[in-house]
């Protein structure tokens, strides 16, 4: 790329001090007062190479010299990635301030992973509160679930949106964000809410039980089986899995253990569920482990889709896609995970934002 001496907006060319870009003069203001680009300083404005770049698509801000993208890429092989993510912030008009720039709009992160604070494009950084904490992230990265369920409450719990920007290997940017969900419903609590009569009910259905493939089979009408929340109607009777199964037999005796491992964990979360007043029934059709109902199963559709973390996807394509494919059926998509040192399950959600908060390139490749 050849630069020139100042670009459409006849901002001059930036210069290197001290291992830093500024662009000087008065002219420079306006990438700051416009755009919110960089950082003031006393002469100018300071910017890091990836503003640098952004700048020279957005505002015309010529290239240092004619060697300087390759000389950069060298030393910063994600450059232009983080490039294109501005720009897709930035194109629209956001306000969006870097983390090392927040000393110029008089703000911080409510945790050190963000990468930068976005404002309205409507507002200046010092007038008003951020409305979001942003990260970034390749669409081959791997995810931690729990690192990043903790990034979410740290921001959420300030009243921030947990923004995500997601770049794929056309270059091409999406938006999701993160929070949780807590799924709940007016169905009993099925350990604690049954009465003496509903729990005999219980306890001789699954006395009289039949071991069948992959499940039990209970000899009991349908519109008389209490647990409402898990089993299928089958034969004028119920269908329990092998995990519903267990739910039910410690409904009828408290006092067993639950079982370790894999099996273990999907006890523990199948049983949280339905302490929450919701069914459950299987999500093999949506390409997850439980689709969850807000009520009675044929009242209305399930609004939750649930994995939990260990079935989750690991990386953000595939988490993008399972997002996207449950959007597309008018369901949430969460992923399961217990917290760490606490004894409760929590459910965070990957969703796409609002069609006006959805960013995305300027300029398709």
């Amino acid at each position: 790329m050849v630069a020139s001496k100042t670009g459409g907006s006849r901002l001059p060319v930036p210069v290197n001090r001290g291992g830093s870009w500024v662009v000087l003069g008065t002219t420079a203001n306006r990438l700051w007062e416009r755009g919110c680009f960089g950082r003031p300083i006393r002469d100018g404005v300071q910017l890091t190479i990836a503003e640098l770049l952004c700048a020279h698509r957005l505002r015309g801000l010529p290239l240092p010299h004619e060697n300087w993208l390759t000389e950069e890429l060298s030393n910063h092989p994600d450059l232009l990635l983080e490039a294109e993510i501005l720009g897709a912030l930035r194109f629209p008009g956001e306000k969006v301030v870097l983390a090392e720039n927040l000393s110029a709009a008089n703000a911080v992160l409510l945790d050190s992973r963000s990468w930068a604070l976005r404002w309205s494009r409507n507002m200046m950084p010092k007038e008003g509160a951020p409305l979001s904490e942003i990260r970034w992230f390749k669409a081959n990265d791997a995810i931690d679930w729990n690192e990043l369920a903790e990034w979410t409450a740290n921001v959420e719990t300030g009243g921030r949106i947990p923004e995500l920007m997601i770049i794929d290997e056309e270059h091409g940017v999406v938006t999701y964000r993160s929070t949780f969900h807590r799924p709940a419903g007016p169905l009993k609590n099925p350990f604690s809410e049954l009465n003496n009569e509903q729990r005999r009910v219980v306890a001789h259905a699954w006395a009289d039980s039949k071991e069948t493939s992959e499940g039990y089979w209970l000899d009991i009408r349908p519109s008389q089986w209490p647990v409402t929340g898990v089993g299928i109607h089958l034969e004028n009777g119920v269908w329990l899995t092998d995990i519903e199964a267990r739910i039910v037999s410690q409904i009828v005796n408290p006092t067993m253990p639950t079982p370790t491992g894999d099996v273990g964990r999907l006890t523990q979360l199948l049983s949280d569920l339905l302490s929450k007043g919701v069914a459950v029934r299987s999500g093999f059709k949506y390409g997850t482990r439980w689709r969850v109902y807000a009520g009675k199963v044929g009242s209305d559709h399930a609004p939750w889709l649930i994995v939990p973390s260990e079935e989750a996807p690991t990386n953000w394509g595939e988490a993008c896609l399972s997002a996207r494919l449950a959007a597309g059926v008018n369901k949430h998509w969460l992923c399961a995970m217990e917290s760490a040192g606490r004894k409760e399950w929590r459910y965070l959600a990957i969703e796409r934002p609002p069609s006006d908060s959805r960013w995305t390139n300027p300029v398709k490749h």
